[in-house]
């Protein structure tokens, strides 16, 4: 848990860059919502201000070579590794069972944590602000948001030296999944606070 908390922490100060990203660009959407007639409420720009922050801190977490946000969180220059060292791996399953296995027979409860119900876990806002924002909320939407962002974190994992994996892939996609369902049980237990975060 060690682990998880680290990467968390790795996260803050690029999502509070998010906020600033989206504070700067709320009058310019304000204009282009007061022109189509539309208004958004506060806890609808609330919920919008934590999607920036949370792409924020993810995007800057995943597209930066491993180590860089410690080393920079130590005040240090990281370490820029050339690009194509970090691995591909196409096939899926297999690998990912092979170390499953592995992590499970050595007590490395922090690497799996990280590799397996982490990249369910990070995906999964994804797909909950996808129905809390979206004018017609359904699961394949978020979905298909979180599929797209996975291929392109995945893609662009080969320039930055991490590993590229067809396997993290699918556990991106299935958090995006999953986060449908998490708005789903938000909606029914608070279904108030959704109404609240559609557009007006």
């Amino acid at each position: 848990m060690v682990t998880v908390l680290s990467y968390l922490i790795q996260m803050l100060l690029p999502a509070l860059l998010g906020a600033l990203l989206w504070l700067v660009l709320r009058p310019l959407r304000r204009r282009r919502r007061a022109a189509a007639g539309r208004l958004a409420g506060p806890w609808r720009e609330g919920a919008l201000m934590l999607l920036f922050m949370f792409l924020a801190g993810l995007l800057a977490l995943t597209l930066t070579p491993a180590g860089f946000w410690p080393a920079v969180l130590r005040g240090q220059r990281p370490h820029l590794p050339p690009a194509f060292q970090g691995g591909l791996n196409l096939t899926p399953i297999r690998r990912s069972w092979a170390l499953l296995r592995y992590y499970v027979r050595h007590g490395l409860w922090d690497a799996f944590w990280v590799n397996f119900p982490g990249n369910i876990l990070i995906f999964m806002p994804i797909g909950l602000f996808a129905g809390l924002l979206a004018d017609k909320p359904r699961w394949w939407k978020g979905t298909l948001w979180a599929f797209g962002l996975s291929l392109f974190i995945e893609f662009f994992q080969l320039f930055v030296s991490r590993g590229t994996d067809v396997d993290d892939l699918i556990l991106n996609t299935l958090g995006g999944l999953l986060g449908h369902g998490a708005f789903l049980l938000l909606r029914r237990v608070s279904p108030a606070l959704v109404r609240r975060c559609a557009k007006l």
